[in-house]
């Protein structure tokens, strides 16, 4: 699944009334409910992440996608480094050792938000700030993200 495929299957969790539920739900509402429980929380809405206003592909809000990497203290890589050159992005690596998020990562951790309760009810997304809440919710996006395709 491409970038823009992922993106426009994100866009329409927002017309659909009920997502089927899966494994993690209860997972997922706890995770949420700790990253937004913050009061002076930032969020941003789907609209405001996926800017559409250049053309017809999809491009993310850099000033998010930085928000984003700044907050969790990790940097933003635009591409997936192919072969065996780093172990620093590696999916096998723990969490907690990643320095590394990709348009993939930001999309995953998106895809499990938008399932949230707290989603449907106030249709906007936390900008997280504690690297184990969002490589979790990351993780639950990715399963899906795979479920689901």
């Amino acid at each position: 699944m491409s970038i823009q495929e992922y993106s426009n299957k994100i866009n329409n969790l927002r017309t659909e009334e009920n997502n089927p539920q899966f494994s993690d739900a209860i997972d997922l509402e706890n995770i949420v409910l700790k990253v937004s429980e913050n009061r002076s929380q930032s969020y941003f809405t789907l609209k405001d992440f996926f800017d559409q206003s250049v053309s017809k592909a999809v491009m993310l809000n850099s000033e998010i996608v930085k928000l984003i990497a700044d907050r969790l203290g990790l940097l933003f890589s635009s591409e997936k480094e192919a072969g065996n050159v780093c172990f620093a992005n590696s999916s096998e690596l723990r969490s907690e050792f990643r320095q590394i998020l990709t348009a993939i990562d930001l999309l995953d951790y998106i895809y499990a938000f938008a399932h949230s309760s707290f989603y449907k009810e106030f249709q906007k997304i936390a900008i997280p700030s504690e690297t184990d809440s969002f490589w979790r919710l990351v993780e639950i996006g990715f399963l899906l993200r795979k479920e689901k395709t």
